[in-house]
């Protein structure tokens, strides 16, 4: 009798969790359910590219494929795939003199070892563990056609430069800001995809907050050397840093933050608003 009310009890109460839109949690026990989060406002404008070694005779190379896979169809098919915004007619970041023979290099090597961060819905893992997301497509489509595999390590992005120059990856194809701090250390692809940043909060405060004056107060997370620790930075924002854009939201989510700065592209996905 004892065992039946047990298990009668714990039924009701798995019911009234499920009634309440429990969250969900990953192998760290972290939260991975974002319900209770909102985008409060856009901060910045700006668009992804392809980071290589400077000088790498690899980024024309690719600029020509970019161009050829925009013409067959194949990355509007993607970026509507993962609700994305391509960037048209972009013009080339990079037409100095190639010095660098990295294409004879990873030809040689039969790879291109790809620098990326868990980053939904560019480079995240499937259910069965292995690498998805529209970076993931768009690296292994050029990759084929250079006649290479596409491999990719998971990187300290706030070290994504040493990574490169040290050739523990080929390239940093993962979401990347166009910046002047990348522009500077490395040599990059034509820009592909449009992004912005955004400030996310609980949901029930978002309306508060229309521009980044509103939240002077708020104490914000941002991923360790990406484009929202410069947006933080910019707008005079007090912050932490954080390992990953995850890392961030989860942040907000456990009250450790009042805040984060993350890609729109990534809160979109995450927070399920579009």
């Amino acid at each position: 009798m004892k065992k039946l009310l047990c298990l009668a009890l714990a039924v009701v109460m798995v019911m009234s969790f499920v009634a309440c839109g429990t969250t969900t949690t990953n192998e760290e026990g972290k939260q991975t359910s974002y319900d209770n989060l909102a985008i409060a406002c856009e901060l910045t404008s700006e668009e992804y590219g392809i980071g290589f070694r400077k000088g790498s005779d690899l980024v024309a190379e690719v600029d020509k494929i970019m161009a050829d896979l925009n013409a067959d169809g194949t990355l509007d098919a993607l970026a509507k795939e993962y609700e994305l915004t391509l960037v048209p007619d972009a013009k080339a970041n990079f037409e100095g003199e190639a010095t660098v023979k990295d294409l004879d290099y990873i030809k040689a090597n039969g790879k291109m070892v790809i620098g990326i961060t868990e980053y939904e819905p560019m480079n995240y893992k499937d259910a069965n563990g292995a690498w998805t997301g529209f970076d993931t497509e768009f690296a292994e489509a050029v990759c084929e056609k250079l006649g290479v595999t596409a491999e990719f390590v998971e990187i300290d992005w706030d070290n994504k430069f040493l990574a490169l120059e040290s050739k523990s990856i080929d390239c940093i194809w993962n979401g990347m800001t166009i910046s002047k701090e990348v522009l500077l250390n490395t040599s990059c692809s034509k820009a592909y995809v449009k992004n912005a940043q955004v400030a996310v909060v609980a949901k029930d405060k978002a309306a508060q907050y229309k521009t980044a004056a509103d939240m002077k107060e708020l104490k914000f997370a941002v991923e360790a050397g990406s484009a929202g620790a410069a947006a933080a930075e910019e707008n005079g924002l007090e912050f932490i840093e954080a390992n990953t854009q995850t890392d961030a939201l989860l942040e907000v989510t456990s009250g450790s933050s009042d805040a984060c700065i993350i890609d729109l592209t990534m809160a979109n996905s995450m927070l399920g608003t579009k």
